[in-house]
């Protein structure tokens, strides 16, 4: 069956930048695991684990948060995300599970594995399965189709026996409920704040900073410091070897059709007559009453951008309502069914949804449509030129660092080349400057090596590195002097967290002697606030995100009761006194009740399949080498 997807395949091999292919194998370990290596980083009941695995699935959970986290991923956040861990973690769980659907006797037929390729939308052309598709894009992830297969049948497997475990866990009906009403109760809140900030007089002596110096000295000791020199190969400087034929030109835009595919795109006004989620039918129907009212001045001619100036309550009030152009996933269901179905000039009835009562005004319509080869000419020549100038970049990479290797001399065989070495001057594990958003990749493989020990061929930023390290400098615990700013700037802060915590205890024991809250916070000095209603995860009018202050609040019981003490939040300490709790309307939850039941169906699932893992692990026997345990 799968020898039949391979036949008639074309003779020209388009290479796709397509990283979805790994990304879909993140539970496995991404990609294949068939390269012998003398090394393991455990073995599972006999079966080893080896560093290939080990280092493609790190590599992929760095992939992952690079994507979510952007240039802030740095050194520190790997280390408390302990990504390591997670690699070890999923790659023994995965082992477990595929060691037991053997043991269960689970099989993948070639033809199961060949319906999931096939019915794979990166391997679709208009579709249906593209056969050269398929080829290409494995060919750029260095693939045979007979590997991916392999791999793929790792996966079916694994499924296989997923679907068995969590086939038994079920959501009732009261369980959603109670999420519903614990997620939705809202709360409103007297409060005072006791802000370390507040106490400007707090003045540290040099005795109280010297000895809180040498207690905290360790939180002042210098990072570790590294100097390095490299050479880099950026596809720009290979540009004027490239050129891009039109065959080129034809494969790419018929292999990558859904690119120059243009969704239908509305350009819309609103007016938003907000409502509260949790407001009751009247409100409810107050709020639709006033939008009712605005539709009909609009439709009857009144300018709909100085109705929104004059009556919208969203945040694109002062434009007029102007939400310019967007598509229909971009907005919530609701409010996207009703501009898509609208013409351009025509002006809605009220809609509904989570935010309010919407008039809507749509301005223009452009219906979906698909770019021509010729429309999209400058796209694809640019798309390919960039594709062959990196592989020109990392064939020299490459070569260089073969040459590298041989001879153990960086500089030597750079002057050799005619190539440029770059001395970086010491720098910690944010990278050194002078290389921008790259720097923190950069550090992270400089930080990685041994002095004089040149690197593997390192992607930055769509660049090649080689990086030698050429000195480390040790972290060390400086002067005193050297910090003072710091220390008092540190120890003041402290000094005043530790008054502001006295003072909201002070407080707090009065309450505790029967004072009420507001002439309690009278005698200290402190305003009485009120939050208004907010829901357990809502932003809190006033303060922001605050999970202490929210948690504190919610614990709460009844009207007047206040918190145990002083609730340590981002702006200081707090003292809360519960006003009112208001339970969610019940016709909520029949809106909401399916989305809710399928989330807290996952959540079980995802503990039912751990927890199967779990116990199958506690008899399994694992064995970690040592290294990989830091």
């Amino acid at each position: 069956m799968l020898s039949v997807m391979r036949k008639q395949a074309g003779s020209w091999m388009i290479k796709v930048i397509l990283f979805a292919i790994v990304i879909v194998f993140v539970f496995w370990g991404v990609g294949s695991f068939r390269t012998p290596e003398a090394t393991k980083v455990a073995v599972v009941n006999d079966e080893i684990i080896s560093v290939v695995e080990y280092r493609r699935t790190y590599n992929n959970l760095i992939d992952q948060y690079r994507q979510r986290f952007g240039s802030s991923l740095n050194d520190g956040m790997i280390e408390m995300l302990n990504v390591k861990k997670q690699a070890l973690d999923q790659l023994i769980d995965r082992t477990i599970l595929l060691q037991e659907a053997k043991k269960l006797d689970l099989r993948v037929s070639d033809t199961e594995v060949a319906e999931s390729i096939m019915s794979t939308a990166i391997f679709q052309n208009n579709g249906s399965f593209d056969n050269r598709r398929y080829q290409n894009i494995l060919a750029q992830v260095h693939l045979t189709p007979e590997e991916f297969e392999a791999d793929q049948k790792k996966v079916l497997l694994g499924e296989k026996l997923t679907r068995i475990i969590v086939g038994a866990a079920k959501i009732s009906e009261a369980e959603a409920r109670q999420w519903y009403d614990w997620q939705n109760t809202s709360v409103n809140v007297d409060y005072v704040l006791f802000e370390p900030a507040g106490y400007s007089d707090i003045k540290p002596s040099a005795e109280e900073m010297a000895a809180y110096f040498t207690a905290q000295k360790e939180n002042y000791k210098t990072d570790p410091m590294v100097k390095a020199r490299y050479v880099v190969f950026d596809p720009e400087a290979y540009k004027d070897q490239v050129k891009v034929d039109q065959d080129e030109i034809m494969d790419y835009y018929d292999a990558n059709i859904n690119e120059f595919k243009n969704e239908k795109t509305v350009e819309a006004r609103h007016i938003l007559i907000k409502l509260d989620p949790q407001a009751d039918e009247d409100a409810d129907q107050a709020a639709k009453t006033r939008a009712e009212e605005i539709s009909k001045m609009a439709k009857g001619g009144e300018d709909f951008a100085e109705l929104a100036k004059t009556y919208s309550e969203g945040p694109t009030k002062d434009r007029g309502g102007y939400l310019g152009k967007f598509q229909q996933s971009q907005m919530v269901k609701p409010f996207a069914d009703k501009a898509f179905s609208m013409a351009a000039g025509e002006i809605s009835e009220p809609v509904k949804t989570q935010f309010g009562w919407h008039v809507i005004k749509v301005e223009s319509v452009e219906e979906a449509a698909t770019r021509t080869i010729e429309e999209g000419r400058d796209q694809i020549i640019e798309a390919l030129t960039l594709r062959k100038t990196r592989n020109i970049a990392y064939d020299k990479a490459e070569q260089f660092y073969e040459m590298c290797f041989e001879k153990d001399d960086l500089v030597d065989n750079a002057k050799n080349l005619g190539l440029a070495v770059i001395e970086t001057g010491a720098f910690s594990r944010r990278g050194p400057d002078a290389l921008g958003s790259e720097k923190g990749a950069f550090a992270t493989a400089a930080f990685a090596l041994q002095v004089d020990e040149i690197s593997d061929i390192q992607d930055i930023g769509g660049r090649y590195y080689l990086i030698q390290p050429t000195e480390t400098i040790d972290a060390a615990i400086p002067e005193l002097e050297a910090v003072k700013a710091k220390v008092e700037d540190d120890l003041t802060k402290k000094l005043q967290a530790d008054k502001a915590r006295e003072d909201a205890e002070a407080m707090s024991t009065d309450l505790r002697a029967g004072k009420t809250f507001k002439e309690s916070a009278a005698s200290h000095g402190v305003n009485v606030k009120q939050t208004g209603l907010f829901t357990r995860n809502a932003t809190i009018p006033e303060i922001g995100s605050d999970p202490k202050f929210a948690e504190a609040a919610f614990q709460l019981s009844s009207s007047g009761s206040t918190s145990d003490g002083p609730v340590q939040g981002s702006a200081g300490f707090f003292l809360l006194r519960l006003s009112e709790r208001k339970s969610p309307a019940a016709d909520g939850f029949e809106t909401e009740k399916d989305g809710i039941s399928d989330m807290l169906l996952r959540q079980k699932q995802r503990t039912v399949i751990q927890d199967w893992i779990d116990s199958r692990k506690s008899n399994s026997q694992v064995a970690i080498e040592k290294a990989y345990l830091e």
